[in-house]
């Protein structure tokens, strides 16, 4: 029992941190700054996106998590173009069950509170739970998150590790490159651009709306690491359109065959 009482008192702890941190001067003060920056470009770099007790938590966390339990892909995904996807994750059951913090970010109307102000309309949790928050990373020379779009709305990506830009780890992006799933033409769009890339910093973290950006992580040129926990979200359109969830079933089988079996 006191067990119980300490991780609950933890986890109250972590909420009232969340909670007060978007409502304070520091965070209400970014987000002109941030609105112009999603309606211009389709990005948006939180800085400071927690407090950073919270931050340190959720760091040994996913770390111990990454030790413990990722597992590493090497495939190209057809869905995208046969773009390579090329790291080692970890699924949203495995932080669901191993993470304090992550699954409280996700849950928090706070948050969400404030990307609502950020884009203009109500942001909502995805309706499939395998896409909910998932942890990636990047750490072997070659290492590539390759083009490609989300299935839903919002990307909102949280940098825990990021090497210096001259090795890579930068996300690339195209906005405004809406997905054609028949034929989505990534070579013909890349070569067109214009390509934006961005290097955000540890601690902060980018919302991109990632179902009309045309998006990677820029590979790694040489040992590094790159470690983000990825959170998506959705409108009310994407909770009533059919979505193909293939791209997620070839990077997350396990978690795909636990929840639909």
């Amino acid at each position: 029992m006191p067990a119980i009482a300490t991780i609950r008192e933890s986890l109250d702890s972590i909420r009232a941190a969340i909670d007060d941190h978007f409502a304070s001067e520091a965070m209400q003060s970014q987000i002109p700054d941030l609105r112009r920056s999603y309606q211009e470009t389709d990005f948006a770099e939180i800085i400071g996106f927690t407090p950073p007790w919270v931050f340190d938590t959720a760091l040994r966390e996913v770390e111990e998590l990454f030790d413990r339990q990722a597992n590493r892909r090497d495939i190209v995904v057809a869905q995208s173009g046969n773009t390579p996807r090329k790291y080692s994750n970890l699924d949203r059951d495995a932080l669901a069950a191993g993470s304090t913090v992550v699954p409280e970010l996700f849950d928090s109307r706070a948050l969400r509170s404030y990307l609502d102000q950020i884009v203009g309309e109500t942001v909502l949790p995805v309706p499939y739970t395998p896409e909910e928050y998932i942890a990636a990373r990047l750490h072997q020379a070659g290492d590539v998150h390759g083009w490609h779009w989300d299935d839903y709305t919002w990307a909102l990506v949280w940098i825990f590790k990021i090497p210096d830009q001259t090795i890579g780890g930068s996300v690339d992006f195209i906005a405004r490159a809406p997905w054609d799933r028949e034929n989505p033409r990534v070579d013909e769009l890349v070569a067109k651009g214009p390509v934006a890339s961005r290097h955000p910093g540890v601690g902060n973290a980018y919302l991109l709306k990632a179902d009309t950006a045309l998006h990677r992580v820029a590979p790694l040129s040489e040992d590094a690491e790159r470690m983000i926990v990825c959170y998506t979200f959705a409108t009310e359109s994407d909770l009533t359109r059919p979505v193909d969830h293939s791209s997620m079933e070839d990077l997350y089988p396990e978690a795909h065959e636990r929840h639909f079996g």
